[in-house]
């Protein structure tokens, strides 16, 4: 989360392939959370995270359990987005009731985070995990509205106001199942990019 307080401004992109620049984070994180609840854009979501194991692809209760002592528990409530925005607030959760909790939810997402800076701004690559593979999402966040921003030339097209991409939904709905669906309309629609929030500039197009 950013550090705008209990709010969070941040833009998400759809990926093709997995960007080179990934390879240079040396710990990437494993995230693994549940949405307790999502419904008209809030949700609650329980998050345990830690450095990823070798073998991300095992089960889930193994991957929990692989954490281990380096896991971090959080709960996070949150509300509709708006304009880049959305209200997010977390608070720590003991790391071994966060395990149980998403060892035993009905609707999980796990994925591999890797951490990169690329000029002034930090970003977040995903790699979803599971029924949700093979999507990647790029992420930026910043304390306030993320305008004027350097879009790297590995984010195919902006999904920050599709509601589709967010967790909560895929959580439920696993990419995998609606993968070529999306891919068609991609082909269709082409790349789009939100306007609204300052000069947009592309590096490397």
């Amino acid at each position: 989360m950013s550090d705008g307080g209990d709010f969070e401004f941040e833009r998400k992109f759809y990926l093709l392939e997995m960007p080179a620049v990934a390879a240079s984070d040396p710990t990437p994180l494993l995230i693994a959370q549940a949405y307790l609840f999502a419904a008209d854009g809030y949700a609650v979501r329980v998050r345990l995270q830690g450095p990823a194991p070798a073998d991300v692809n095992a089960p889930l209760s193994e991957l929990v359990d692989a954490l281990g002592d380096e896991a971090i528990g959080t709960m996070t409530a949150k509300g509709p987005a708006a304009g880049g925005t959305r209200y997010e607030a977390e608070r720590e959760l003991d790391p071994l009731v966060a395990g149980q909790i998403v060892s035993r939810a009905a609707h999980v997402i796990v994925k591999v985070r890797s951490s990169v800076w690329l000029g002034e701004d930090g970003w977040v690559i995903d790699r979803f995990l599971g029924d949700d593979a093979p999507l990647l999402l790029a992420e930026v966040e910043r304390d306030g509205p993320v305008v004027d921003l350097a879009i790297p030339s590995f984010c195919t097209t902006e999904v920050s106001e599709d509601d589709r991409f967010r967790n909560e939904y895929l959580a439920q709905h696993p990419f995998g199942t609606w993968e070529q669906d999306y891919r068609r309309e991609l082909d269709v629609v082409g790349p789009r990019f939100v306007n609204s929030l300052g000069q947009n500039q592309f590096e490397g197009r």
